[in-house]
C-alpha cells in the first residue's frame, strides 16, 4: 500500500469519525493498518493546530511588528526542544493513559475479549474531532485582534464546550462498538474513566512539571 493510499484511507476514516459513522470503529479495531494510524492521530492533530495555529497568529506578528528571543544559541536550542517535547507530552502521554484506562473498563463492564490494541485502534479515530480546535483557536485570534474581550470568552467557552460534547459522543460510540456494550453503559464508563484519567495524569503531570521546572533553572539561572 502506498503512502497516498494510506493517507487516503486515513482521510476517510476521520472524515467518517466526524461524521458520527460507527462502522469506521468496527472496521479499524480488527484492521492491524489501523493501529500506526491511530498512533499517530494525536500527532497529526497537533502538527495541525500548530501550523495552522501560526498562521493564524501571523497578523499579530504585522500589527506588533517581530520579537526578539534572548539567551545564547544553546539556550534558545534547548528551549525550543523543551517546546517539542512538552508539546508532545502533553498530547501522546494522555492518549496513551486515555486508553489504557479505557482498555481497564472495558474489563471493568465484563467484556472480556477485549484487546488493548482494539482500543488503541478506535480511540485514535474517536478523536478526529479534536481538528475542530483549529477553528476555534483562529477564531479567537482573530477576535482578540479586533479587541472584543467578551466575544473571546464566548468564543472559547462555548467552542470547548461543543468540541468536548463532541469528543465525548465519539468515544461513548467507540468504546460501545469495541466492547459490544449499551450505549448507557458505555455513557457511563466513559465518565468514570475521565474522572480516573484526570487523577492519573494529573500526577504524570505534577511530576513532569517538576522535573521540567528543574532542568530549566539549572540551564537558565
Amino acid at each position: 500500500m502506498t503512502a497516498g493510499e494510506i493517507i487516503r484511507i486515513m482521510s476517510e476514516r476521520i472524515f467518517r469519525a466526524m461524521k458520527f459513522d460507527k462502522s469506521v470503529y468496527n472496521e479499524v479495531k480488527d484492521d492491524p493498518g489501523a493501529t500506526t494510524q491511530s498512533v499517530l492521530m494525536p500527532f497529526i492533530i497537533e502538527v495541525v493546530l500548530l501550523v495552522i495555529g501560526a498562521i493564524a497568529v501571523l497578523p499579530l506578528w504585522f500589527i506588533y511588528g517581530p520579537w526578539t528571543i534572548g539567551g545564547t544559541p544553546i539556550q534558545i536550542a534547548t528551549g525550543i526542544l523543551i517546546f517539542i517535547v512538552t508539546s508532545i507530552f502533553f498530547v501522546f502521554v494522555p492518549f496513551i493513559i486515555w486508553v489504557f484506562v479505557l482498555f481497564l473498563m472495558g474489563k471493568f463492564v465484563g467484556s472480556k475479549d477485549i484487546q488493548g490494541i482494539q482500543v488503541l485502534r478506535v480511540t485514535g479515530f474517536a478523536f478526529s474531532h479534536a481538528f475542530l480546535y483549529v477553528l476555534l483557536f483562529i477564531a479567537i485570534v482573530y477576535t482578540a485582534i479586533g479587541g472584543g474581550g467578551v466575544a473571546v470568552a464566548v468564543i472559547a467557552v462555548g467552542g470547548g464546550i461543543v468540541i468536548g460534547l463532541l469528543l465525548f459522543i465519539s468515544n461513548v460510540l467507540s468504546f460501545r462498538e469495541v466492547t459490544d456494550v449499551t450505549t448507557g453503559v458505555s455513557i457511563l464508563a466513559n465518565i468514570f474513566a475521565f474522572i480516573v484519567f484526570g487523577l492519573i495524569f494529573a500526577g504524570v503531570a505534577v511530576g513532569f512539571g517538576l522535573a521540567l521546572a528543574g532542568l530549566v533553572g539549572v540551564l537558565f539561572p
